[in-house]
């Protein structure tokens, strides 16, 4: 090895991470689970201050159609679903947040941020809040299975029940960290979910726990749920398009990063996959097709895992700025740039890092920039850095080879040489790791090799992240270790 020339080598990896990353690829899902400390930038407000703005979305029962709800009252009907009535041209009080149809699909109901209701076709109304005096804004409706009553969900997640929906519980005496955004029944009308803007999860009733992002920072706000069928899961949204599944509810893509100016508003289950909506009037579609008549038809976007078509070579100015230990500042600015390109190649958007990247030491960098890689693709993040795998990582960097992984887990990890920074690092594995890169295990020879370390870092299981950095004989070296405990 000559110094000042990037090394990467793929790792080993359990025979249980081999299996599961077959599962993925043969349409297997990975586990939410609570994951790191540092992920990305705070949330950033989605704004739906537009009249004309898509505000929510509710599918016909049996799939084939949907009503589309804009913030002035105006319903629209796509595909099978038929046209029942909206507000549009009255005078609103309050704009409109939420749309949700009827479990026979003859009727659907309007939400105003004040709580108003609008019944149209087999929806009744049963009460409003809308001349009470609100703490804060409604943000959220569901009805109960048998559309004899719903509730009304706060943004500081004060409930209202009307009709037969009872009351469980509440977090409107509750001192929240973010607002509550949207809620989901049970199947049984014995409980429901609450869901705040950083993915936090309140459950009530019978209403199960089965995870959350609260424990994360996220690239986007968490703005809507769903449960799924039976109650025992459910999905996250997230207004780029991020999806975070849990419990039952399967994984089946995302959007994160393929929005563009648009945001999502929600996030339906539809047959095998899900609809995830969004503001400019595109849906979205995950293993099921998207209605038909949806007024801007997209086409369900590419498996986000997929290996690249090509290695693609580091740009000029990489290795000057890199292949050293003395320039980090200039090597991030180079190494962020080939990334965010990189991406936009895979239909992604920029690389999501906290405001203070710089001043976090690279073992914590070594874990942001992962968990960035991942929760884009719909993967779960990594908890950690975790002390007792950067004890492993640190064994692995000392010796210039990957790190053994600890005894009884499934596990994968990488180790690179030479390459400066962790974002420079991250680079040469997520992106440059086909034929003609420095991933020493791919050749045309060897080509299982190839995308062994992207692979490794995309691994479906959720569970801890270490890492290390070191310089050996003058030379950076990295090194990352996950594993499922």
């Amino acid at each position: 090895m000559a110094s000042h020339a990037p090394v990467t080598r793929r790792s080993r990896r359990s025979l249980a991470v081999a299996a599961a990353l077959a599962g993925l690829a043969a349409g297997g899902s990975p586990t939410a689970a609570a994951a790191a400390t540092h992920l990305a930038t705070a949330p950033a407000a989605v704004t739906r201050a537009s009249a004309a703005a898509i505000v929510g979305e509710a599918p016909l029962p049996g799939g084939g159609g949907l009503w589309v709800a804009r913030a002035d009252g105006t319903v629209s009907a796509v595909g099978a679903a038929v046209s029942y009535g909206d507000m549009g041209g009255r005078q609103l009080t309050a704009p409109i947040r939420a749309i949700a149809a009827t479990a026979d699909g003859r009727g659907y109901w309007l939400l105003g941020a004040d709580g108003g209701i609008f019944s149209f076709g087999d929806a009744q109304f049963f009460g409003s809040t809308g001349a009470m005096h609100l703490n804060r804004p409604v943000v959220g409706l569901a009805p109960t299975a048998d559309d004899g009553g719903y509730w009304l969900v706060a943004s500081d997640g004060g409930i209202f029940s009307f009709g037969d929906a009872a009351f469980h519980g509440s977090t409107g005496a509750m001192h929240l960290v973010q607002p509550i955004v949207g809620m989901a029944a049970t199947p049984t009308g014995a409980g429901y979910w609450l869901v705040a803007a950083d993915g936090g999860i309140f459950s009530f009733g019978d209403a199960a726990f089965e995870g959350s992002t609260g424990a994360m920072r996220l690239a986007s706000p968490v703005v809507g749920m769903a449960a799924a069928a039976g109650g025992a899961g459910y999905w996250l949204v997230a207004g780029d398009g991020g999806v975070f599944p849990f419990g039952s509810a399967n994984f089946a893509g995302s959007a994160a990063g393929t929005l563009g100016g648009a945001s999502a508003v929600g996030i339906i289950p539809a047959g095998a996959g899900y609809w995830i909506p969004c503001t400019d009037g595109t849906v979205r579609a995950f293993g099921v097709a998207a209605p038909a008549g949806t007024p801007v038809q997209a086409a369900t976007t590419a498996n986000p895992l997929a290996d690249p078509a090509v290695s693609e070579a580091p740009p000029a100015g990489f290795a000057s700025a890199c292949y050293t230990v003395a320039d980090n500042a200039t090597c991030d600015a180079v190494a962020e740039q080939a990334i965010d390109a990189a991406r936009a190649l895979e239909g992604l958007g920029p690389i999501a890092l906290p405001g203070d990247f710089t001043a976090l030491d690279p073992v914590t960098q070594l874990v942001v920039v992962t968990n960035a890689e991942r929760t884009a693709r719909g993967l779960p993040a990594f908890a950690g850095p975790t002390p007792s795998l950067d004890s492993l990582a640190l064994q692995g960097a000392q010796a210039n080879a990957d790190p053994t992984g600890p005894a009884g887990v499934s596990w994968s990890a990488n180790w690179a040489g030479g390459t400066g920074t962790p974002l420079a690092a991250d680079y040469l594995w997520m992106y440059d790791d086909g034929l003609g890169s420095s991933n020493i295990d791919c050749s045309t020879a060897t080509p299982s090799g190839c995308w062994g370390h992207r692979h490794d870092i995309l691994v479906p299981f959720a569970g801890s992240m270490g890492a290390a950095s070191t310089v050996v004989g003058g030379w950076t070296s990295l090194a990352t270790l996950m594993a499922q405990e």
